[in-house]
């Protein structure tokens, strides 16, 4: 009894293994959301486009960062679901991106992203 419920775990455990979401926030050019999938382990369990953009330079343009962050996003994984815009997504996803960073090159980063509604 016990062997027939390990295989089902193991199963369960190694598809969370491979499911990543990721956070659009709601701007006047397109709907937000947050979208669960399934792909390879290389990005974080929560993320955001504006996570992998905020290790560029700060005279580096921000919005063909973006979305290529959300092409690649898109591109690499097999949706799952589609939900509707999670504000506790989008901060743990920022909080996350923040971890181990300089706290005002960070800061100023977001600010130039947010002034183009990311």
């Amino acid at each position: 009894m016990r062997a027939a419920l390990i295989l089902p775990g193991l199963v369960l455990l190694t598809g969370v293994l491979f499911l990543r979401s990721y956070t659009l926030a709601p701007a006047p050019d397109r709907r937000g959301g947050t979208t669960l999938q399934l792909t390879w382990p290389n990005r974080p369990v929560f993320g955001s486009p504006r996570a992998e953009c905020l290790g560029t330079p700060a005279d580096e343009p921000v919005v063909p960062c973006l979305i290529a962050s959300v092409n690649r996003a898109r591109g690499e994984g097999i949706a799952l679901i589609q939900l509707p815009f999670c504000a506790t997504c989008y901060a743990l996803s920022e909080r996350i991106a923040r971890l181990g960073r300089d706290e005002a090159a960070v800061q100023a980063r977001l600010t130039q992203i947010a002034r183009f509604g990311w």
